[in-house]
Formats: C-alpha cells, structure tokens, sequence
C-alpha cells in the first residue's frame, strides 16, 4: 500500500482504499481480490500517527485434506511514520519509528508492515472446517493375491506344503 504523503492533512484524517500490495504480493497466500485498508490519520509536525485497518481473502491450502480453501483475515495495526531529512523508508534502527520520509520522495509503501502483520495472524495449521476428516483414501477390495508381494511367493508355496 502506498501513502501519498502529499495528500495527509495536518491533523486527523481517514484514508480508505484498496491495494493489492504490489511489493509483497509474490511472498503471500494468493488472494483474489484487492486487500481493503482503511487508516486514521493523525498529522502533528514531522511525525504521522497512523491506526490501519486490513482484511482480505486469501487462497490457502487446508492442513489436513490439503484442498485450497478461502480464508478471510483481517487485522489492525499502528504506525508511526517520522520525517527526516535524508532518509527514506523501513526504520531498521529505531524502535519508535516505523517509516521515515523526506521532502524528496512523495509516496511512502508501507506494504512490508501490512505483510508482516498478515503472515503473523495466518493460522499454522489451516483448516478449512474444524470437522475436515483429511484426505480421503479410497477403500477398495483387494484379493489376497493382489496383497501378496509376488517375491515372497516363495515362501507361501513353502507354507502350503507343510
């Protein structure tokens, strides 16, 4: 999702839209539709304050029967986005700011922060019903010709002279 900073008034705003989040988009479940996000937005001076809401449908595969089901996600999460001159992007070195900004670059992609938050809310272990029974193995007949391994037929001969 990317924030045009040029648009985020000084004060309270909301941001709605759809994303498809480009930049991460090959490291997710496959989904089908654009994932919905809708921000408060808090502008004060250098710093912006965001609380983003998410949710999507995602193509996952089930953990017991191993059918590909939808699973819908959503979630929230808080970022603060700091301006500073210079500097640009994901904060690796600052635990109080997510993002950093300039005056030079006008769009700010924060889909790295909503993957992260969207792989950590994916279950370990889907499934696609709590009573999903697993793959389901067919049950057939077999004689007791087709079960006998035909190197042991040896052995069997042997047993039915005794």
């Amino acid at each position: 999702m990317k924030i045009d900073l040029r648009t985020i008034p000084e004060g309270y705003s909301e941001i709605t839209c759809d994303s498809d989040l480009e930049s991460v988009k090959s490291d997710l479940p496959g989904f089908t539709e654009k994932i919905r996000c809708h921000a408060e937005v808090n502008r004060s001076g250098p710093q912006i304050f965001m609380h983003l809401w998410y949710s999507g449908v995602f193509d996952v595969e089930c953990s017991r029967c191993l059918n590909v089901f939808k699973l819908p996600l959503s979630g929230d999460i808080r970022l603060i986005l700091r301006e500073q001159q210079g500097r640009f992007g994901a904060s690796l070195d600052d635990d109080e700011v997510d993002f950093y900004f300039d005056n030079r670059n006008d769009l700010l992609d924060i889909s790295s922060s909503i993957y992260d938050e969207i792989m950590t809310n994916m279950p370990l272990k889907p499934l696609c019903s709590e009573d999903c029974k697993g793959i389901q193995l067919e049950t057939g007949k077999e004689t007791e010709q087709e079960a006998i391994d035909p190197r042991w037929e040896a052995l069997r001969r042997l047993k039915k002279k005794e």
